[in-house]
């Protein structure tokens, strides 16, 4: 069926389409044009026409040749790091060579591949998550070229991951700077600051603002009853229809539907049946829809929902306890009924709704106890699943009643450590907090907390780190050096709060509660360094740390010579920018005594080496800032 009222906005799809794809024409000098990229942007509510405009661009690109990358976001897939950008990425994964890329990408690979699915090692530093998003606008540049003409098209942005949603919030404006055709339809009212923050970087940014899509006039709401009862119609019935669903297209389309099932005809007289069809809860009129179908739908329809982008018709039978014949008629009905895309044939196609709203509309509708019992069938079903890439329950296992499962506690640390090392440390965050309400054992609690408070610390939230670092600190199992770890980011987290009396003091109460030299020795050690780094008064004693030593040297007046032959000292005993906890903190101090002893061409090349090792491993926050302001560089 056509789009309605959407006149101007085909017609940017056409032109950007056009510009992505060609012509197929060489210009006057016999050339073929170069493919210029373009961003699109449709917003609205829901069933305004969204979804059905990124199908016309999947169309239209597709027919000319091009590869065309779709990702959904999910309300059900909100909590996995990087979801979308995964499912964008699916398509192309087989046919991506790991040397080629790395040949190509440098060390961006390294960054990218994790957020990405793509094979990768354990990184030796944690990335910042800027980093992440800088070499994922690396990835998809470099796959711009390669398969070209390429078109990112991403549906109900506003429910996408938060990972993948910041990093489109960096990615879309610059895609006019590229030869790739990014479109994405959101609903700009959902209450995320991401979705805000999106929505104006497009607003904002030097591309078309986006296209908010209007509710249809009576004469459109017209055309769609002639289309679906094929033939004439009244324009007090067109009128009706559109009172009923705001003119909404995906409402009057489903009210039709309705109104042709139970015979009804577009007359005047028509109307008050009409009213009579039209759901005064869409939840509730959803539900009822579903039971009329029998109870074998209403079961592959949950199980549908709450696998989202890992339902297949087996998966879907087994997750709602369905003969594969029974689940292959409930399929079928409830294609009839329009409510599913479900293949003809068995296999593993993907099973999805008809539209992604039916998606979050059918879970809300599966009540708590049920939805919970199914999200631990589908944790353990996956697990036990041959093949399916590790991780794939966890999102599960987050919705099921705590229970003191050591297993599932260490699946969800795991699951932590790879949203990590994906600059997701968000996701990590929520994993590791689900696996404090197992509960972890006595012994493990120590850990979880201060895997817990390091998530936070990398997801910007100091106060909760400082809040699970306590907890950590007073922990019966919490060892020596479980300690030692834990008062390091204590401190970090307290400067970063404002607090920086009580970060000296609670390192002093641990220097003078430290009873082994070597425990002592390392945080003397931190207590310099924090000392060092805020002015506070010094010791009597120097530093252990070689870095340390020069900068004591320098606030104690003693001679340059002296001061220059500990910096080198400590340069040739390594200065590690990218080091954690000490981070770049240290090496900084060393620029600063070269500095002041009139050696700014050795601060310049620190500096300079400085940068290049944080670029590298993604590091992009205090990192390069610090750096870069010791280097008077914008």
């Amino acid at each position: 069926m056509a789009l309605l009222e959407r006149e101007a906005e085909l017609t940017a799809v056409e032109h950007t389409v056009t510009a992505l794809c060609g012509t197929g024409a060489p210009d006057v000098d016999g050339r073929t044009a170069e493919r210029a990229g373009g961003l699109l942007a449709f917003t609205g509510a829901l069933g305004l026409g969204k979804t059905a405009l990124l199908r016309e661009i999947q169309a239209r690109v597709a027919a000319r040749g091009g590869t065309v990358l779709y990702a959904c976001g999910g309300e059900q897939e909100q909590e996995v790091g990087f979801h979308l950008v995964r499912r964008l990425l699916r398509p192309l994964l087989p046919a991506l060579d790991e040397r080629r890329l790395r040949a190509e990408l440098g060390s961006w690979y390294d960054l990218a591949a994790p957020a990405a699915g793509l094979p990768a090692p354990d990184p030796a530093v944690v990335p910042h998550p800027r980093g992440v998003r800088l070499a994922l606008d690396r990835l998809f540049a470099h796959l711009a070229e390669r398969h070209a003409p390429l078109a990112v098209l991403v549906d109900d942005v506003h429910w996408a991951d938060p990972a993948s949603l910041a990093w489109l919030t960096g990615f879309a404006p610059r895609v006019p700077e590229l030869p790739l055709l990014c479109a994405l339809g959101y609903d700009p009212r959902e209450p995320r600051p991401e979705v805000a923050a999106l929505h104006s970087a497009l607003e904002n940014g030097r591309a078309e603002p986006p296209y908010g899509l209007a509710e249809l006039s009576t004469d459109a709401v017209a055309e769609l009853v002639r289309g679906v009862c094929a033939g004439e119609t009244d324009t007090a019935f067109a009128q009706e229809c559109r009172k009923l669903t705001g003119g909404n297209p995906r409402a009057v389309t489903e009210l039709l539907h309705r109104a042709q099932a139970a015979g009804i005809q577009p007359h005047p007289d028509s109307r008050p049946r009409l009213a009579e069809l039209a759901p005064a809860s869409p939840d509730g009129e959803l539900l009822h829809r579903l039971e009329k179908l029998g109870p074998d739908c209403v079961r592959l329809s949950w199980a549908v929902a709450v696998l989202g982008a890992d339902a297949t018709l087996p998966f879907a039978a087994r997750v709602a306890g369905l003969r594969a014949e029974a689940a292959r008629g409930a399929a079928d009905r409830l294609r009839e009924a329009r409510m599913l895309d479900a293949p003809d044939g068995a296999g593993d196609a993907p099973l999805t709704f008809r539209h992604p709203a039916l998606a979050g509309e059918v879970y809300r509708a599966v009540p708590a106890g049920i939805r919970t019992a199914l999200h631990g069938q589908t944790a353990a079903a996956l697990a036990a699943a041959p093949g399916t890439p590790r991780g794939s329950s966890v999102r599960h296992l987050l919705e099921v009643h705590p229970d003191g499962d050591p297993v599932l506690v260490d699946e969800l640390r795991r699951a932590a450590h790879e949203y990590t090392r994906a600059g997701a440390p968000d996701a990590a965050y929520r994993c590791l907090g689900r696996a404090l309400r197992e509960p972890p054992t006595r012994r493990e609690r120590p850990d979880v907390l201060y895997e817990l408070a390091a998530a936070a610390f990398r997801s910007g939230a100091p106060a909760a780190t400082v809040h699970h670092l306590r907890a950590a600190l007073e922990e019966p199992a919490c060892d020596t050096e479980q300690r030692l770890r834990a008062v390091r980011l204590l401190v970090r987290a307290l400067s970063r709060t404002g607090r920086p009396e009580e970060a000296l003091r609670t390192l002093e109460a641990e220097v003078r509660r430290a009873t082994d030299p070597a425990d002592r020795e390392a945080l003397h050690a931190e207590l310099s360094l924090w000392r060092a780094l805020h002015s506070a008064a010094d010791d009597e004693r120097p530093p252990p740390v070689p870095a340390l030593r020069a900068w004591y040297a320098l606030r104690h007046g003693e001679p340059a010579d002296t001061v220059l032959r500990l910096a080198e000292d400590a340069v040739a005993a390594g200065l590690p920018w990218t080091d954690d906890p000490w981070g770049c903190e240290t090496p900084a101090l060393v620029v600063r005594a070269f500095l002041h002893c009139g050696r700014p061409d050795r601060a310049e090349h620190l500096l300079r080496q400085g940068i290049a090792a944080c670029e590298r491993v993604g590091l992009h926050g205090e990192h390069l800032a610090l750096a870069r302001t010791l280097l008077d560089r914008p």
